[in-house]
């Protein structure tokens, strides 16, 4: 696995014209744009960089029952099995203030399910009926926080 060199920052408004591009899903996934203008502009969405073209991003919240929690975590497929996605788990649990954050994927993406057990997230439970014939995996990770 080849590792790429990338840099991780807090992205801004001037990068969703970027992360449209990262993310093929933005234009025909409802709301996705609202979605990323309400991370960006909160400061919860990070981005990872390449050569300064965007490769990845994360959005971290707290709005899953109070808890952290990771909606949406993209890496261009050109850039997958890179570290990329890793590394913005990583950053994003770095700046969480909650003992648990929590994320899903679609039971079909084997490869999200790999990253996040890989990463020390555990299965948490299943929603059903979110998406017609793809149920929804939930995924906690315990946060270990100094006293």
């Amino acid at each position: 696995m080849q590792v790429l060199r990338s840099t991780i920052r807090i992205g801004t408004s001037d990068d969703l014209l970027s992360i449209f591009f990262t993310d093929p899903m933005c234009q025909s996934v409802s709301g996705r744009a609202q979605v990323l203008n309400r991370a960006l502009a909160q400061r919860e969405c990070l981005v990872a960089t390449e050569s300064e073209r965007i490769v990845g991003f994360v959005i971290r919240n707290n709005e899953f029952f109070g808890q952290a929690f990771v909606p949406l975590l993209v890496v261009a497929e050109s850039s997958r099995r890179a570290g990329i996605g890793m590394a913005l788990l990583t950053e994003a649990e770095a700046s969480c203030r909650r003992a648990k954050l929590f994320t899903t994927t679609n039971e079909s993406n084997v490869a999200a399910q790999r990253l996040f057990e890989k990463c020390g997230f555990i299965p948490s439970g299943r929603i059903e009926n979110l998406d017609d014939t793809d149920d929804e995996l939930v995924y906690c990770k315990w946060l270990v926080r100094g006293a």
